[in-house]
């Protein structure tokens, strides 16, 4: 009788936090998409600023984003699968951080064009900030991630650490990214009336979406293989 009344809830819940998790999902990428690409395609004028908000809205909003979500999702699983996961979340990041250079690239070479200062304002000093830690998280995934031989270098008792760690910044990363974000759009050369108030809703929105989906999925039912996913000591 006992046995029967603690399995049961987990029975009942499981399928109802896997559909919580997937409409999650389902919505930061409409949000994201909608915010992103808007921002990109009505800002972009065809002149050398313009590729500063396009590069960066979809390397932070789309590439950064999405590849949080593949390593949200990919704790919930194991073995080959986490594997393959967590290459795409890395090539994710990749992608994210080539937008982010480009991008950063652009608006350092427009300011040198027309003569002005660097990391003046509020926004161009959090942007900087954004920039080294958005350069430093993959690489300190690559330290994280078991198969590269890397963390295995570390005293043992270090190596939970080292990847909570990782996994923690990269989420600070992102969030200083949003701030970021935030602090540009009120900017006279990019600001678009009631668009401006969207976008900045729009980035807020997908703040929360993202944090309510990862307290759910780290918090829900875990995917294992079986004993032979004894691999996920190896991720």
């Amino acid at each position: 009788m006992y046995a029967t009344l603690t399995t049961t809830p987990s029975v009942v819940t499981k399928p109802t936090q896997h559909r919580i998790i997937g409409r999650l999902t389902l919505a930061l990428h409409c949000v994201v998409a909608c915010v992103a690409l808007s921002i990109a395609f009505i800002l972009f004028d065809n002149t050398l600023f313009a590729w500063h908000p396009a590069f960066m809205s979809i390397g932070y909003v789309v590439f950064m984003t999405e590849g949080l979500i593949a390593a949200i999702h990919f704790r919930q699983i194991d073995g080959h699968e986490r594997v393959k996961a967590i290459w795409s979340h890395a090539l994710l990041q990749l992608r994210a951080v080539i937008c982010i250079v480009i991008g950063f690239g652009v608006i350092y070479r427009n300011k040198i064009l027309l003569g002005k200062p660097h990391f003046v304002s509020l926004h161009a000093k959090f942007g900087l900030a954004t920039l080294i830690l958005s350069i430093l998280m993959p690489l300190w995934g690559l330290v994280s991630f078991r198969r590269m031989g890397i963390i295995q270098r570390f005293p043992e008792v270090w190596q939970p650490r080292i990847k909570a760690a990782h996994r923690q910044l990269g989420f600070i990363t992102w969030l200083l990214a949003l701030v970021t974000i935030e602090l540009a759009l009120p900017h006279p050369a990019v600001k678009k009336g009631w668009l401006t108030l969207a976008w900045q809703g729009g980035v807020g929105v997908i703040a929360v979406l993202l944090s309510v989906l990862s307290a759910k999925a780290v918090g829900g039912p875990k995917h294992f293989s079986g004993p032979e996913d004894a691999l996920c000591k190896t991720v």
